[in-house]
């Protein structure tokens, strides 16, 4: 990795190093970047995609409807003004 290119990406992180912290995370970004070309030229012509490599069993609940009518509960700690819930100032 460039020096000017390594700047850039400090830049764009917002990351301030010193000298001896620039220097190694420089020259393990450079082997991250290395390594992600070996990967690329990695033959997978004839391999078949794997989603899920282990069979995972769905453990889901089951879908019931439930009331629930006390709607003092739910809005006991909001504020309303004119029948609308007032949210905090973004």
């Amino acid at each position: 990795m460039e020096d000017d290119d390594f700047d850039r990406l400090l830049k764009t992180c917002r990351i301030k190093l010193e000298p001896g912290e620039r220097k190694r995370i420089k020259d393990e970004t450079t082997q991250i970047i290395a390594y992600f070309d070996t990967i690329r030229d990695a033959d997978c012509d004839n391999c078949l995609p794997s989603y899920q490599p282990i069979d995972v069993p769905a453990r889901t609940r089951p879908d019931k409807v439930e009331g629930f009518y006390d709607t003092g509960k739910l809005l006991g700690n909001s504020k309303i003004y004119r029948f609308y819930i007032v949210g905090p100032k973004i």
